[in-house]
């Protein structure tokens, strides 16, 4: 009913001023006078100014038939550019919530039809990995660690600077992490690594770097980093699409997020330049003072996996320790080599 109402003022609206305009362009046909013009320019003004507080002020919205929009929360994304807040429909009655698609089934989500909340209702699953347990340790440093972890965004563009200061935070938090399970003295690990040209084996034009390359007696694992919101939440991937419930409500946590190839044109050009060695991309995914969430079969594009901190460092613990006489080797010495002058190398 009330709706109805609104309509019908809008309409009325509408209708009376474009009849007093006719009507007075009409008058003033018939008579000389000035004053049929100043109403014509006194209707024009009327018409503009309502249709700039239509647009300027939220609450007069409801009258020109445009939705109030309500911004999400925003944590960065994966394209390196400035949070853009998610937008929601207005409050309304909303029929039986649609089931969640299936990991990657290729199903695209309606974004519109999401309920948003700004982060995880509850904590989910301590690791001892929190910032808050990590930060006050010393980023380490060890004989096989080449560059710093964290470097290479420092200079980066297109970032906002809360982006770049969790991202530095992340690979920090992701070297301390490792040290304190002696994890990190017995690998071979290079840190901000500029992606490879495709064709020459040089800092590629891209813009982006690999957080670490992680080389163990069998494997040469290439890390890319996530400091995602974290808690009792779980993490699923559909079509290139980033989302994360909420446990307690089933809401989306912060915006959908789109995964990035980035780390996909990584792995290729590393392995076109190595294509003998054992080249095993991972997305790790790292705690924050909420603990970690669940991953639901999460997978990058270019079939890249992605996994919790405490996963991947499972994984690590059964990997032999990193020689120089490994078939990958000399690989690990060249992609040394892609580190800016002034960076520490072996």
């Amino acid at each position: 009913m009330f709706t109805k109402l609104i309509h019908f003022v809008k309409m009325s609206w509408m209708l009376t001023w474009r009849m007093l305009v006719i009507g007075t362009i009409l008058f003033a046909g018939r008579h000389n006078d000035i004053l049929p013009w100043v109403a014509i320019g006194a209707s024009a003004i009327s018409v503009f100014v309502f249709n700039k507080t239509l647009r300027t002020w939220p609450i007069f919205r409801l009258f020109g038939g445009r939705k109030v929009v309500i911004p999400a929360d925003s944590w960065g994304d994966d394209n390196a550019t400035s949070p853009r807040p998610q937008r929601s429909t207005p409050n309304r009655t909303r029929g039986p919530r649609p089931s969640r698609p299936t990991p990657n089934n290729g199903v695209i989500v309606n974004v519109g039809q999401l309920e948003y909340v700004q982060g995880a209702t509850n904590p989910g699953r301590m690791t001892g990995f929190e910032p808050k347990n990590l930060e006050t340790q010393p980023v380490p440093h060890y004989p096989l660690m080449q560059g710093r972890p964290g470097a290479g965004l420092h200079g980066a563009t297109g970032m906002s600077k809360t982006n770049i200061k969790l991202g530095v935070k992340g690979e920090e938090n992701f070297a301390r992490a490792l040290a304190s399970v002696n994890q990190l003295a017995r690998f071979s690990t290079i840190w901000s690594v500029p992606v490879p040209d495709q064709d020459r084996f040089v800092p590629g034009p891209y813009g982006t770097d690999i957080d670490c390359i992680l080389s163990t007696g069998s494997a040469i694992f290439l890390v890319d980093l996530k400091n995602y919101k974290s808690g009792d939440v779980r993490y699923h991937s559909t079509a290139n699409k980033l989302l994360c419930d909420d446990g307690a409500t089933g809401k989306q946590v912060g915006e959908v997020k789109t995964m990035s190839r980035n780390m996909e044109m990584a792995t290729n050009a590393v392995r076109r330049h190595f294509p003998d060695a054992n080249i095993v991309p991972v997305v790790v995914f790292m705690p924050t003072d909420k603990g970690e969430g669940v991953l639901d079969n999460v997978v990058w594009p270019g079939g890249i996996p992605a996994m919790n901190l405490t996963e991947f460092i499972s994984v690590l613990q059964n990997q032999q320790d990193f020689n120089w006489s490994a078939p990958h080797g000399g690989a690990v010495a060249r992609l040394g080599n892609l580190l800016p002058a002034g960076a520490y190398k072996v």
